[in-house]
C-alpha cells in the first residue's frame, strides 16, 4: 500500500499529535521535581515499577503476535525490562513501599495493551512509539538522575541510560521501520487516537507519583516484582525482610535458579515467598492445598519441589529469627515442608536419594565447583514429581540441563545417568 505524497509519514503524524501533551508532560511536578533534585526516592522508584509493568506487558503481548513488522518494532531491540530489572534490583533491600495512587493507572495500561493485542495490534504501534521516543527524553535527564539518586546506585541508572551510546541509532532506525509499515490514513489516524490516549495516561501516572503530600503508601506484591500481579504479602516489614532473606538464601542454595532465570527468576523468588509468608495464617489443609498448587506449578516450570521444600524450611527460621514471638504461628510452614518431603522420600528412600545427589555431584567436579550447587538433588526430586503425576516435571527441567550449548558431555552424561539410576530406585504406588 503506497503513501499519497501529500500524506504526512506515521511518524511525523504521531509527533505532531503528541506535541502539545508531551510538552505538558516535560513541565509536570515529576520531571520539574526530578531536574530541580527535590523528587523523592520513592517516587523514582514508583516510575520504575510502573514502566516495568508496562515494559513486561508490552514484550509479553507482542511476543503472542505472528512474525511480522510490529513484533519486531521492539523486540529486536534490548530488552528495556531488563534495563528495569536491574534498577530495581539495586531498591530490593530498601523495602521502598508503592504509592497506591499509581497502581490503577500502571493496571489500566498494562490491560489497555492486552486489549489492543487480541483486537487491534496495529495500535501498539502507537505505544512503542511513546516508549522508544522516552529512550531520548530519559537521556536528557539522565544526569538529573545520576546526581539525585546516584549515591544509591553506585551512579547506575539502566532506564535512564537507554540503549547507552546506541540510543540515537536505534531511534534512526526505529523512524525508518515504523514508516516502511503499510498505513492507509484511516489506520493512521487510529493509531494517532491510541497514542493521545496513552500518552494521557502516562501523565496521569506522573501526577500520581509526584507530589505525594496525599498519597498513601503500601507494602504490594508489585514493590518486590512488578511483575508479580495483585497477590498477598505480610503488611509487616520485618516479615518481607525475613522472606527476602529466605528466597536469597534459597538461591545460594541451588544457584541453577540465577543461571537460568536471571532478574526475573530472583524476583519471583522473593515474590512467592513473601506470598508464602502469608500462609502461615492458614488453617493447616488450606496451607498445604496453596503449597501444593505452587509446587505442582513451578515443577511444571523447571523447579523440582525440593527447592519449594527448602524454600519453606529456609522461611520459616528466617521468620522465627526476626518474630520469635511468632514461632508457633509459622509452624505450619515447616509442616509444609515436611509433607514435601515425606511425599519425595515415599518415591525414592532418602539413602538412595542421597547416595545419587552424592554421586553426582562426585561426578561433575563438585557440581563444577559449586556453581551448580544442589542439581543432582534437585534431578532425582524432578523424577519424584514426576511420579506423583506433576507431567512435566523431568521435560521442564532436563533441555536446560543437556543443553551441549552450555554444558560439556561429561556433564550431560552424568545428568542422563542419575536420571536413569533414579528410574531404577522409584518406588511405584
Amino acid at each position: 500500500m503506497s503513501k499519497p505524497e501529500n500524506q504526512p509519514t506515521l511518524m511525523d503524524s504521531l509527533k505532531e499529535s503528541i506535541k502539545e501533551e508531551h510538552a505538558r508532560m516535560e513541565a509536570s511536578p515529576f520531571i520539574a521535581a526530578l531536574t530541580n533534585g527535590a523528587l523523592p526516592l520513592e517516587s523514582y522508584v514508583g516510575q520504575l515499577r510502573a514502566m516495568a509493568v508496562i515494559h513486561g506487558t508490552l514484550e509479553h503481548e507482542l511476543a503472542q503476535l505472528p512474525s511480522g513488522n510490529i513484533k519486531t518494532l521492539l523486540l529486536d531491540k534490548p530488552s528495556r525490562l531488563v534495563h528495569l530489572r536491574k534498577d530495581l534490583t539495586i531498591f530490593d533491600p530498601m523495602l521502598i513501599k508503592d504509592i497506591e495512587g499509581s497502581l490503577e493507572h500502571t493496571r489500566k495500561m498494562a490491560e489497555r495493551i492486552r486489549r489492543y493485542r487480541v483486537g487491534q495490534p496495529a495500535a501498539l504501534i502507537g505505544i512503542i512509539y511513546l516508549l522508544q521516543g522516552m529512550t531520548l527524553g530519559n537521556a536528557v535527564h539522565l544526569p538529573d538522575v545520576l546526581k539525585a539518586f546516584g549515591d544509591k546506585t553506585g551512579g547506575i541508572a539502566y532506564y535512564y541510560n537507554g540503549y547507552g551510546d546506541k540510543t540515537a541509532e536505534y531511534w534512526q532506525e526505529f523512524c525508518c521501520d515504523i514508516n516502511a509499515i503499510p498505513m492507509d490514513k484511516d489506520g493512521c489516524n487510529r493509531i494517532t487516537q491510541v497514542t493521545l490516549d496513552f500518552i494521557g495516561l502516562l501523565e496521569a501516572l506522573l501526577s500520581s507519583l509526584y507530589p505525594l503530600e496525599n498519597a498513601t503508601m503500601i507494602f504490594t506484591a508489585g514493590m518486590l516484582n512488578p511483575e508479580a500481579g495483585d497477590h498477598p504479602i505480610p503488611a509487616n516489614a520485618a516479615e518481607i525482610e525475613a522472606a527476602v532473606t529466605a528466597a536469597r538464601r534459597c538461591r545460594e542454595e541451588f544457584p541453577y535458579f540465577d543461571e537460568r532465570y536471571r532478574e526475573r527468576g530472583r524476583s519471583f523468588a522473593t515474590s512467592d515467598a513473601a506470598w508464602l509468608a502469608t500462609l502461615a495464617d492458614l488453617p493447616g489443609a488450606q496451607l498445604f492445598s496453596q503449597v501444593d498448587w505452587l509446587g505442582r506449578l513451578l515443577a511444571n516450570r523447571g523447579m523440582p519441589r525440593i527447592t519449594l521444600e527448602r524454600q519453606l524450611e529456609l522461611l520459616h527460621e528466617c521468620m522465627v529469627a526476626a518474630l520469635p514471638a511468632k514461632r508457633d504461628h509459622c509452624k505450619g510452614l515447616l509442616e509444609a515442608s515436611e509433607s514435601l518431603k515425606k511425599e519425595r522420600l515415599r518415591r525414592i528412600p532418602e539413602p538412595a536419594f542421597t547416595d545419587l545427589a552424592q554421586e553426582f555431584y562426585l561426578a561433575t567436579d563438585g557440581e563444577l565447583q559449586g556453581r551448580f550447587n544442589g542439581t543432582g538433588k534437585m534431578i532425582v526430586s524432578a523424577l519424584c514429581d514426576q511420579a506423583a503425576g506433576i507431567s512435566e516435571a523431568v521435560t521442564s527441567l532436563l533441555p536446560w540441563l543437556t543443553d551441549a550449548e552450555r554444558f560439556s558431555p561429561q556433564w550431560i552424561s552424568a545428568v542422563t545417568k542419575t536420571l536413569e539410576m533414579a528410574r531404577e530406585n522409584l518406588k511405584s504406588d
